[in-house]
């Protein structure tokens, strides 16, 4: 089978598949066919609710799934290492798959980062290749391929890693948003676009004054418009609707901080 026919393989079954424990053990095969040892799909993000059992996917909290050692994975969240991971810093610096002794072309590494990477070897990993998921309005993610300490990168199919990579995690990203009822419940339209522009400045840090000053409305209108988009989510708070937005993508983090 050429490795286009292995690819696609894997996106025909990727897609017929429920749970993540599936999407696991197909992710694996490949992982290995591909000459890799190990990987991890992951949002960057407080890995703090990740379970052994997967139920964090199951419950449309985060995307968190791999092979890594389970005593790294342990001290990896333990550490909070996810906040200060060369591996993914870099990630945010690109939209295609690098390896990572191409990181210092990415990112200025630190002695943290250096401290990291040793610790990583010390756990077995030895060196890898990262293809970044960057969802508009989501947090971000990453497929991460790696191999075991003085094992040689397989860099004939990193190409081949670049599109499993980008396929498997939107399966992951798909599981996770399938689980999530609350989120499924909210989606019932977009706001109108005088919410949305309330909604905007908000998520800009804007008062209910300056942002009518923006629109040329009453601070009373703002407060109206936002209160209705609250009510529209069904949700306690202004953030919750500013994040409830970023999530469908109705505005995107660019807008949000520009």
């Amino acid at each position: 089978m050429s490795r286009f026919d292995a690819v696609q393989a894997f996106v025909d079954e990727a897609r017929t598949l429920h749970r993540p424990s599936e999407l696991r053990g197909l992710l694996d095969a490949i992982t290995k066919e591909m000459g890799f040892d190990y990987f991890a799909l992951i949002h960057h993000v407080d890995l703090s609710g990740y379970s052994e059992a997967l139920t964090h996917m199951e419950e449309g909290e985060l995307v968190a799934l791999g092979t890594y050692p389970e005593s790294w994975i342990e001290r990896y969240i333990a550490d909070n290492i996810v906040a200060n991971d060369p591996v993914l810093l870099a990630s945010h610096r690109t939209n295609v798959g690098f390896c990572w002794s191409d990181i210092p072309t990415l990112i200025p590494v630190t002695e943290a980062h250096r401290e990291i990477r040793e610790r990583t070897v010390m756990a077995g990993i030895d060196d890898g290749f990262t293809v970044p998921a960057h969802v508009p309005g989501e947090a971000n993610g990453s497929c991460n391929f790696a191999v075991a300490t003085a094992r040689a990168l397989p860099y004939d199919n990193l190409k081949m890693a670049q599109l499993v990579g980008g396929f498997a995690f939107q399966a992951a990203r798909a599981m996770v948003f399938n689980a999530f009822p609350q989120v499924k419940r909210a989606i019932k339209g977009p706001l109108t676009q005088r919410q949305l522009e309330c909604v905007l400045y908000a998520a800009k840090g804007k008062s209910d004054w300056e942002i009518g000053q923006i629109l040329g409305i009453s601070q009373g209108t703002v407060k109206r418009h936002i209160e209705d988009a609250r009510a529209h989510y069904e949700v306690g708070s202004r953030m919750q609707v500013v994040m409830r937005v970023l999530f469908e993508g109705q505005i995107g983090l660019v807008d949000a901080l520009r």
